[in-house]
């Protein structure tokens, strides 16, 4: 099989509008497309870094959980995705920024010897962000 890209991120949110204004305020997303999928459930895809961003209220018989306590970039138990990243300029400045808006912020910027930067915050739907910087 030949993978073109990574077409999109899909994540179930308790209050898809909150979510999307979430991603929209502190990230530049943009909003590209509203619609219903085949059951009726709402979903609004935002473009986020180049990439398609889908939220969507759960489906019928899923009920959004209170996330776990957050590790090292991930939830300790339950969720199989740990995180998804967004490079940035500047992430001590982005992590500052974030932390006035009152956004929680999981872990300050790390330097590792390679030169990569990164730092974790919580977005809504107990969803897990990763800022890097190279």
């Amino acid at each position: 099989m030949q993978v073109k890209s990574l077409d999109h991120i899909h994540i179930y949110a308790a209050e898809p509008e909150e979510s999307a204004r979430f991603y929209t305020q502190h990230f530049e997303a943009k909003p590209i497309l509203r619609d219903t999928n085949a059951n009726g459930d709402a979903r609004i895809f935002l473009v986020l870094g180049g990439q398609v961003l889908v939220l969507g209220s759960f489906p019928s018989g899923i009920a959004p959980a209170s996330p776990p306590e957050s590790g090292d970039g991930a939830y300790r138990h339950g969720f199989g995705v740990a995180h998804f990243g967004l490079r940035v300029a500047d992430v001590d400045g982005a992590i500052a920024e974030l932390s006035a808006s009152g956004v929680h912020v999981l872990s300050q910027p790390v330097r590792e010897p390679s030169g990569l930067t990164y730092a974790y915050v919580a977005a809504p739907d107990g969803v897990v962000v990763e800022l890097t910087q190279y």
